[in-house]
């Protein structure tokens, strides 16, 4: 009897916030899903595409966000330590 060899296996390790892991994985499990089957699934789409299977850009808000932050980051921060410091910076006219 022949038996079908099995695929050699690669271990990948990433870094990702905790927070998200655990949203993600809750997502996952209700879709019932491990973390091992949905990055399969990515890859395979990606392997069957050529490319990355979903779209990856910013959102109006992060768009808006990043150009606030390009107008802002030359203006001058005056940092608020005590309570005083922000009391009297809120009750400047």
């Amino acid at each position: 009897m022949k038996t079908k060899n099995k695929a050699e296996k690669s271990r990948i390790q990433i870094g990702i916030d905790k927070e998200l892991k655990e949203n993600a994985e809750l997502v996952l499990e209700e879709l019932g899903l491990t973390p091992t089957t949905a990055i399969t699934i990515l890859y395979k789409q990606v392997v069957a595409r050529g490319e990355f299977p979903v779209a990856i850009k910013l959102s109006e808000a992060e768009k808006h966000a990043i150009q606030l932050l390009q107008l802002t980051k030359n203006q001058p921060v005056k940092e608020l330590v005590t309570d005083s410091e922000i009391e009297e910076w809120l009750n400047e006219d």
